[in-house]
């Protein structure tokens, strides 16, 4: 089936409604960038983000695309096994990294002045190397996962006007470079706020609308047992989620997140441990309500939008709404799912600035540098790599699903020197260095896809990753490099010299 002949553009309702969206999301950027005026309230809002804004903003980071339209794509191939993968992992992605990494990253943000994570690790582990190796990995991993979020917005767009995807990626794409740009995190978190808002609200409505369409869950219960019986149970209807797989999604998108730079930095935004519990609270409820009714829709869409085949999968939830309600009311939502996107690019983006301006060239090639003069060149970064992000999202080399997954992993590594930092003294830099190595290298082959791989110019990898692929034993492929890594990590560390006491009484005493 061509997806095409199910669209009917309401292009005037659609421009009116998203213009006015984008246009409140440039004013906060604008009064952002007042109130920006150094470089601690560029990079973590002076570090006193109160409980709402950083709530929201930690839930409206982690909801990306993939959760409005990758995930509820892979539901629709597969029916509730797709749900069930899903729906627990998100809901712990904020309690367990708060409580594992979370009051610690607070404590010595405030003590240390760290504002990124490579500020934290190269103070650990007295390494300018782990600091750079950081700043370049992070960077190679967040621009694809920018780039999949633009992605949708290009979907969307086609969607609801009938033009190239690539307008949209363009639009969605310049929208965001002129907030983060101008207000930094600040405008991100503000942002932030009012995405995440409309994204709980567009959840809700496209989950009723949807199960309308369908007659009620319990016809549409009956009608996908009669479809095929697999859609109601483990491994799905393909067989793609047998146990290793549920096992690896719900623990990755949990425990896994303790490595995402962008969490991190929230927590040095954060003004004290009593708000980031109150946070925590708040924006686990948002994304365990929002969360599960979108995906959910990716099952219900089996029904009320039968015979969606390949990439047209990504197209369901803005379909739904198409059809079910009015075309305002369905730019409005269409407006929520935007949100979901660029609430994670504007954290990107402000991490990946701080990589290069801060990490890389404040500390590494001119450490005389101003402050003034980090400011000005961050803002740079920011459109730099906001307009990278945007060739990525016109190239489309993948599935949006595949693309979050991959880049996730890559940023997620860093889980090992963050979690061993933390909690094991006896931690080294060449420990810490050794086992990123190790782990990145395993991890590129294992989890990119044959189309990926071709797409960034490593097709000579495709059979080495095929091999590698057969001792996973079906778990996702961050599972066993995880574990590669940290043996690594350990081994080295135990005959290498570790650090001196000095440090480790600034992060241990």
């Amino acid at each position: 089936m061509d997806v095409s002949t199910m669209l009917v553009p309401a292009t005037g309702t659609f421009f009116l409604v998203l213009g006015g969206y984008f246009l409140i999301m440039a004013l906060i950027g604008f009064y952002s960038a007042r109130e920006t005026k150094s470089l601690k309230e560029f990079f973590v809002m002076g570090g006193k983000a109160g409980a709402i804004v950083s709530g929201i903003a930690y839930f409206a980071t982690q909801y990306s695309m993939s959760t409005f339209m990758g995930v509820p794509a892979a539901c629709y191939r597969q029916g509730y096994p797709g749900l069930t993968v899903s729906v627990p992992g998100l809901v712990f992605s904020m309690i367990i990294p708060a409580l594992v990494v979370g009051r610690k990253l607070i404590k010595l943000g405030h003590e240390q002045g760290f504002m990124t994570m490579a500020d934290y690790l190269g103070d650990r582990y007295e390494s300018n190397l782990l600091r750079g190796l950081q700043a370049v990995l992070m960077v190679f991993f967040m621009v694809p996962m920018m780039g999949a979020q633009i992605i949708g917005a290009g979907i969307i767009f086609n969607t609801f006007t009938g033009y190239p995807e690539w307008v949209g990626v363009v639009a969605t794409g310049l929208i965001v470079i002129v907030y983060c740009m101008s207000g930094g995190i600040r405008g991100a978190m503000l942002t932030d706020v009012i995405q995440g808002l409309l994204m709980v609200v567009t959840a809700v409505v496209t989950f009723f609308v949807a199960l309308d369409m369908g007659g009620g869950l319990e016809a549409i219960n009956a009608k996908l047992f009669e479809l095929n019986p697999a859609y109601m149970a483990h491994p799905g209807a393909t067989g793609a989620y047998p146990w290793p797989a549920l096992v690896s999604m719900v623990v990755m998108w949990s425990f896994f997140n303790i490595g995402s730079p962008t969490l991190a930095t929230k927590f040095f935004t954060m003004k004290n441990y009593k708000v980031m519990f109150k946070a925590v609270i708040l924006g686990t409820l948002g994304m365990w309500v929002s969360a599960t009714l979108i995906e959910w829709v990716g099952v219900l869409g089996i029904v009320s939008v039968p015979g969606l085949e390949g990439k047209q999968m990504d197209f369901i939830v803005p379909l739904i709404l198409q059809k079910g309600v009015s075309p305002v009311f369905a730019s409005l939502m269409i407006a929520g799912i935007m949100a979901a996107g660029m609430s994670t690019i504007d954290s990107l983006l402000v991490v990946s600035s701080g990589g290069i301006s801060r990490d890389i060239y404040q500390n590494l090639m001119n450490r005389n540098a101003s402050d003034a003069e980090i400011l000005r060149l961050s803002r740079v970064v920011t459109c730099v790599f906001g307009v990278v992000a945007i060739l990525f999202g016109i190239w489309r080399p993948s599935a949006i699903f595949d693309i979050i997954i991959f880049s996730f992993g890559g940023l997620t590594i860093w889980a090992t020197p963050v979690l061993l930092g933390l909690y094991w003294k006896r931690t080294t830099s060449a420990g810490a260095v050794l086992g990123i190595l190790t782990g990145v290298l395993l991890y590129i082959p294992l989890s990119a896809s044959p189309q990926i791989l071709e797409k960034i110019g490593l097709g000579g990898l495709v059979e080495i990753s095929s091999t590698l692929k057969g001792y996973t034993f079906g778990f996702n492929a961050l599972i066993p490099t995880w574990v590669v890594a940290m043996i690594v990590t350990v081994l080295v560390s135990l005959v290498t010299k570790p650090v001196s006491e000095a440090t480790l009484k600034r992060h241990f005493g």
